[in-house]
Order: C-alpha cells, then sequence, then structure tokens
C-alpha cells in the first residue's frame, strides 16, 4: 500500500492495510498529520512499522500499531516519545504499563519504546538486539521462556507476576509466554 504523507510516499510490506474491524482503508497519512507529525517523521515512523512487519509479520492497522492475529501487537512509540501510545490516545499511567493477562516486552530499558504485547500462547519474535525490558503480567505462576535463535529455551522467569526493567535482548530472539 503507497500512502502520500507531504512529499514522501509510504509503502508497506502487507498489501491492502484494513481497520481491525474489517472496514475500509485506514487512512494512516490522515493520522500521522492529525498527530501532527512532520512529513519526514511519518515516513522514519512508516519505515519502522515496515521493518517489523518483514520481522514479525501482523497487519498494520494504525499509523503506529500492528495486529499480530488474534494473539498479540506491537506498538510503536511516536516520534519525540520515550513511551508508547495508541494514535490519538492519552498516555497511561504506569500502573497500566501491562495490563492482566498479558505479557509485554520493551524495546528500551524501564519500559520505553517500541512494546510488544502477547496474550495468546505462542513464540513471539523479539527483534531488538540492545538491552530493553519485560513485564510477566499473565494468571499468577505463568512461566516466560526466552529462546535462543535456535528455538531453545535458555533462561526462564520466575512466573507471573515478574519483570525486568534492564534485560538483554542481545542472545534472545523469541519469548514464549506460557
Amino acid at each position: 500500500m503507497a500512502v502520500a504523507v507531504g512529499l514522501c510516499t509510504l509503502t508497506t510490506t502487507t498489501g491492502v492495510a484494513t481497520a481491525a474491524n474489517g472496514s475500509a482503508r485506514t487512512d494512516f497519512a490522515a493520522q500521522a498529520k492529525g498527530l501532527g507529525l512532520t512529513s519526514a517523521q511519518a515516513h522514519e515512523l512508516q519505515r519502522r512499522v515496515d521493518s517489523y512487519l518483514s520481522e514479525t509479520g501482523g497487519t498494520q492497522v494504525s499509523v503506529n500499531k500492528i495486529r499480530l492475529g488474534d494473539r498479540g501487537e506491537i506498538l510503536l512509540a511516536l516520534p519525540g516519545e520515550s513511551t508508547v501510545r495508541t494514535a490519538n490516545a492519552p498516555r497511561k499511567p504506569a500502573s497500566e504499563l501491562c495490563p492482566g493477562n498479558t505479557m509485554c516486552a520493551w524495546k528500551g530499558t524501564w519500559y520505553t519504546g517500541d512494546k510488544i504485547k502477547m496474550w495468546a500462547c505462542y513464540n513471539y519474535r523479539i527483534p531488538w538486539l540492545e538491552n530493553g525490558s519485560w513485564i510477566n503480567n499473565q494468571s499468577t505462576g505463568t512461566v516466560a521462556n526466552f529462546l535462543d535463535d535456535y528455538g531453545v529455551s535458555k533462561w526462564h522467569d520466575d512466573g507471573a507476576f515478574s519483570q525486568d526493567p534492564d534485560a538483554p535482548w542481545y542472545w534472545v530472539h523469541w519469548v514464549k509466554n506460557c
């Protein structure tokens, strides 16, 4: 899909994107403009979305959100912001970083940057190489496994609720949240 933003044309790798409810094509360019993003910022955000789509799959459902089927989502931090939020929605308090029955992983330390939100039992691709963070807020005792590039579990947490604000992602290629 190509979307014109200012003088730049953005292309997604998923073809025609539709809203999560299957309605008409989502106007990501209008969302970017409504958020006050410059053409350069919108282009960079779309480049990041496209990178995630090629590494993790999914469908772009808004200017900064990728739906991973019915099992999770990736939410990208908007340009100039260190924490994620749904486009056109206010920031949530820190206590709502990772709602109940989910496992969340962030690109940055201390729960900053892009976020993968996992709610169904699955092996989720972790596309980051630097230190980030995670919260396991699934049902009490649910253990998350951290897998290497061969899919071998090399470490697991102590079960929900657990967290790490400064976790190394360089060796983690997958998280199996259950």
